[in-house]
């Protein structure tokens, strides 16, 4: 048995490595073209006051990259609930592989999504184009806005984004068993734009909620399946909570 694990785990680790190499490069040039269109732009007389801005920029994507507390985050207290009638998609050893590297493995629960971490493969693939996602958040929030993340063609593999989710509700729940709730919003996630894109709520609630759910309607093309990165919901928490 010892030995049946340091040969999973080795082959987990080799998985792993290949995942990183082929994300490094196309992370590197995309780095690298930035930089050079910045110079071409800008030159040596570039302003004090863009040099601001680029480190603003830097700080919110160091503060997860949103600028914005995440209540669904697992490390923070949220947790998954439930999937509904929401079915896995793969039943073998991966999703997707690619020149026998896998994209996505089955080992990746629904609690992938209130987790940090978006290279590809890291996500919840369910099948088809609609799913659902029940969560309870750290404590009971005043909700202003969901953030959704998948990632970019220019680190897919593939070099496609087309099982990225598009149109979505998100809902507030009275109880991990309602099924009701009240619409927060409905939106539209582009997988053409940015890898992470924010949506404020459309419905405002004068109640908090401590427990969400996030329905997806679409998805961005695939037939087969569809792949949730990661869900941040966003708000101010109650202070009855402390």
């Amino acid at each position: 048995m010892e030995v049946k694990n340091v040969i999973e785990l080795r082959d987990e680790l080799q998985n792993r490595i290949r995942e990183i190499s082929s994300v490094m490069p196309k992370m590197s040039e995309a780095i690298s073209k930035l930089r050079n269109e910045v110079s071409e732009d800008f030159g040596a007389e570039t302003s004090e006051k863009f040099k601001d801005v680029v480190r603003r920029e830097i700080q919110t994507y160091d503060a997860d990259k949103t600028g914005r507390t995440d209540y669904a985050l697992e490390a923070a207290g949220g947790s998954i609930v439930s999937t509904r009638n929401t079915e896995p998609y793969s039943t073998g050893a991966s999703v997707l592989s690619l020149f026998g590297m896998p994209l996505c493995h089955n080992r990746n629960t629904p609690r992938t999504v209130i987790q940090t971490g978006a290279l590809p493969g890291e996500c919840w693939a369910f099948k088809g184009s609609t799913g659902s996602v029940v969560i309870e958040l750290l404590g009971s929030v005043y909700i202003s806005g969901i953030t959704l993340e998948h990632i970019s063609p220019s680190i897919s593999p593939t070099g496609e984004t087309s099982t990225a989710p598009r149109d979505f509700s998100l809902w507030g729940l009275k109880h991990k068993e309602d099924t009701e709730g009240i619409l927060f919003g409905e939106f539209t996630y582009d997988n053409c734009n940015s890898p992470v894109q924010y949506f404020k709520v459309e419905n405002p609630a004068k109640d908090p909620y401590e427990v969400v759910e996030v329905k997806i309607h679409s998805n961005s093309g695939s037939p087969d399946y569809t792949c949730i990165y990661r869900i941040r919901v966003h708000g101010t928490l109650n202070r009855l909570n402390e």
